[in-house]
């Protein structure tokens, strides 16, 4: 038990956001820590909070209250499997610390158990954060008395401790695929990025879907409850937490024997696994070829880009956002009369103007691309540092190559809303002036948060992409920021419409400008102390 608790700390840690600065600081390390924890935290209370509302709104009434933590639970599932299926990738089979961890005098069923803890305590916080608000909500709204009882709570709570280990062996197979298919396909990040469009492609579907799946619920809750066969698990999950303790016990088998079984069945063979992998990637097939000249920036520029596109850790967490603009824009013309129709029941143009600002604003707050990208150079930042160019250029190059991606699609979906929304133009140019603005702000403060928190030593990307403090600050301060414009928006309108919009664009400007003049004038220190 002592050799699990160690590895199992070793592993949490490993998944846990620290940074090269906080060394040795205990405080840092509990702040990074919690900022992981609250940011999970806060993403699942949204979730489950709207969702389990609008669910219970059309189920209640006709006492169907199962069906809303049959949708929770395969929210949990899905979200756990997005989160840590490339964790899984990274930190199971593609450790920096592999070697030293094997060369223990441990079993490799022993580390393997470890591990998968690890990224079940993950998928359970984000578990918890579903399934406990949803029981809540059931409770406020029901109409047949569910969630008044504690034994409704205990069941509750055997549902959240085992569907987080059906998570993670899921999450560990997918996982497992993608680093196969990252040391087959001759390009790695081609595989990856196959997979991952997949799984994106059914997320946003299922999301397309939702209004008409709950207008289906209202009229039709016995034959949706019917459809979902193929989830036979949280069907089980759902009757078990009303009160049926078979179908809990089912349910609660369901998740502990692919755990068990996974955790066993991969411990055999994990040293040959871990082995193909590394070796498979240490393959390198060298060709002579012609080497174009090129400028200093542009060489700096291209390398970036490699970086981006070839890293599907990076690509797809940190260029979802640019994705969702170009997304958002699209949808924007295809449903043009829906939106319409939406702004005439809100009362005209004028206060859909802010709700569209927000969500290109949102949209850029979840593409941390300069964040990461001074500690994704790693040990090989002294490289950077001496070639023939100033640390100034450098950081400027990682900024602007942000920009590069994030302006175009910026004012795509601007120009596509505008149009569907048919606001006046000076509507439209506020609209893109405020969207812009924000876009220049968040990769200014993005890379000052990257000098600032910097994570050079981390065993792979994962740790430095999904969980550093650099991150989470980069997406959750400008996320403030939006917050605090629409206060300033409601705050003008009570004294001119023109107010209304000069007040968040003057708040957008200010911190672009802050943002760039601390970057300007401290970031080359900031990074020369590196």
């Amino acid at each position: 038990m002592k050799k699990f608790l160690a590895l199992l700390k070793v592993s949490v840690q490993s998944m846990l956001l620290t940074s090269t600065n906080s060394r040795g600081k205990s405080r840092k390390r509990a702040v990074t820590g919690l900022g992981a924890v609250v940011g999970i935290a806060c993403l699942g209370l949204y979730l489950s909070g709207l969702y389990s509302f609008l669910l219970m709104q059309a189920l209640a009434p006709v006492h169907m209250e199962i069906l809303v933590f049959v949708f929770m639970g395969i929210a949990a599932l899905l979200g756990g499997l997005l989160f840590t299926a490339f964790a899984v990738k990274g930190v199971v089979f593609g450790g920096k610390d592999n070697d030293l961890l094997l060369s223990m005098p441990v079993s490799t069923t022993l580390l393997m158990a470890s591990r998968l803890t690890a990224i079940y305590l993950e998928n359970l916080l984000f578990s918890a954060f579903i399934l406990i608000p949803a029981g809540v909500v059931c409770t406020m709204l029901t109409q047949s008395g569910v969630g008044y009882s504690l034994l409704f709570w205990v069941r509750l709570v055997l549902a959240v401790l085992a569907l987080p280990l059906l998570d993670t062996a899921l999450s560990v197979l997918l996982g497992a695929l993608i680093a196969a298919l990252s040391a087959r396909v001759s390009r790695g990040a081609l595989g990856q990025n196959i997979v991952m469009g997949l799984f994106l492609l059914s997320i946003f579907y299922f999301s397309f879907h939702l209004n008409g799946m709950l207008g289906g619920l209202a009229a039709d809750p016995d034959g949706v409850k019917a459809s979902l066969f193929w989830a036979a698990p949280l069907l089980w999950m759902g009757e078990g937490i009303l009160g049926n303790w078979g179908l809990l016990l089912a349910f609660v088998l369901c998740c502990v024997i692919p755990f068990a079984l996974v955790v066993f069945g991969l411990g055999r063979v994990y040293r040959q696994a871990v082995t193909a992998f590394a070796a498979r990637s240490a393959q390198s097939t060298y060709r002579l070829s012609a080497q174009s000249a090129s400028s200093q920036k542009k060489a700096l520029l291209r390398k970036e880009a490699q970086r981006f596109f070839g890293t599907p850790m990076y690509l797809w967490n940190a260029g979802l956002g640019p994705m969702m603009l170009l997304a958002a824009g699209v949808a924007s013309l295809v449903m043009r009369d829906s939106l319409m129709e939406f702004a005439a029941a809100a009362g005209g143009a004028l206060p859909v103007l802010p709700m569209a600002a927000g969500v290109l604003c949102f949209c850029l707050c979840v593409s941390p691309i300069a964040a990461p990208s001074i500690s994704l150079e790693g040990k090989y930042l002294w490289i950077l540092r001496e070639a023939p160019i100033g640390e100034g250029a450098l950081i400027w190059v990682k900024v602007g190559f942000q920009l590069l991606l994030t302006l175009p699609c910026t004012v795509a979906a601007g120009v596509c809303i505008s149009a569907a929304l048919r606001l006046p133009l000076w509507q439209g140019a506020a609209l893109l002036a405020a969207a812009l603005l924000f876009a220049v702000g968040h990769a200014a403060f993005g890379m000052l948060m990257g000098l600032t928190f910097p994570k050079l030593d981390a065993v792979n990307e994962t740790v430095v992409i999904k969980q550093s403090l650099a991150v989470t600050l980069s997406m959750f301060v400008p996320m403030a920021a939006i917050g605090a414009a629409g206060g300033l928006y409601w705050l003008g309108g009570k004294l001119a419409a023109w107010a209304a919009l000069a007040l968040p664009l003057l708040l957008f400007a200010l911190l672009a400008a802050a943002c760039t003049a601390v970057l300007a004038r401290r970031g080359p220190a900031m990074l020369r102390a590196l």
